[in-house]
């Protein structure tokens, strides 16, 4: 069953909304393939990872809520109302706080305030150690609480752009795969804009998933390096022929 995320706000703001198509912006334009009013990650999804309406989303990816929350900021929403599970309403909550969109009807836990408070402090330039050190001793036990560093990272690199993440200490190791794979896109796809892009895309979000998993992602540092690397994704993407019987 999808989750929804809808606008909130004054009856005659939602009203002149309802009639208003959402636009996906430029900036986005690389993590989506949209058809209609259905949003893909990539060509081989079977289902959407949501489907957008003038005045609501229904999310089937928790992992999107990054790009799907800075979409309705792009298209001028302040506050939404969420609807769904405590895991979705929770991650709908940290995404949108992050990004100064107002939740209203939620009530977050402290755990869950601190961990929004974290990333808005991050997105503001505050070091990281200066923002962990507002953490109390019961949150750093906690399991769930040192966890949350790696769903947030990978939410990060999704939801930055690629100049963003180049220029980010902590993700500027795993947008060098994203770098190569544009490199290796932009030669086996000279002429298709859509399949480089759908390409890059895949790399992307299966970085986000290493990252999400806590993996370490070495950075590509040496020539030699991306000659073998973009050998061996090169490699790993061929279509094979079925053999004739």
């Amino acid at each position: 069953m999808a989750e929804n995320v809808k606008a909130a706000g004054a009856g005659k703001e939602n009203e002149g909304r309802r009639h208003r198509p959402m636009k996906v912006p430029a900036d986005l334009d690389s993590r989506f393939l949209r058809v209609g009013d259905k949003l893909y990650r990539t060509a081989h999804d079977k289902q959407p990872v949501a489907t957008i309406m003038p005045d609501r989303i229904k999310a089937k990816d928790r992992n999107s809520l990054p790009d799907l929350i800075r979409l309705t900021k792009e298209n001028g929403w302040t506050a939404i109302k969420v609807s769904g599970d405590a895991e979705f309403q929770r991650a709908a909550y940290l995404a949108a706080s992050a990004q100064g969109i107002k939740v209203d009807g939620y009530k977050p836990d402290e755990k869950t305030k601190a961990a929004a408070k974290r990333e808005a402090a991050r997105q503001a330039g505050v070091p990281d150690s200066q923002a962990r050190s507002t953490r109390t001793v019961n949150q750093a036990r906690d399991t769930k609480e040192q966890a949350e560093p790696r769903a947030d990272l990978a939410e990060r690199f999704r939801r930055q752009s690629d100049v963003q993440n180049a220029k980010d200490p902590e993700l500027r190791k795993a947008q060098s795969h994203v770098a190569l794979a544009m490199a290796v896109a932009a030669e086996r796809f000279p002429s298709d804009h859509e399949r480089r892009r759908e390409f890059v895309a895949e790399q992307k979000e299966d970085v986000a998933a290493r990252l999400g998993r806590g993996e370490a992602v070495a950075g590509i540092e040496v020539k030699a390096r991306q000659e073998q690397r973009m050998r061996e994704m090169a490699q790993h993407q061929i279509l094979q022929k079925p053999r004739s019987r």
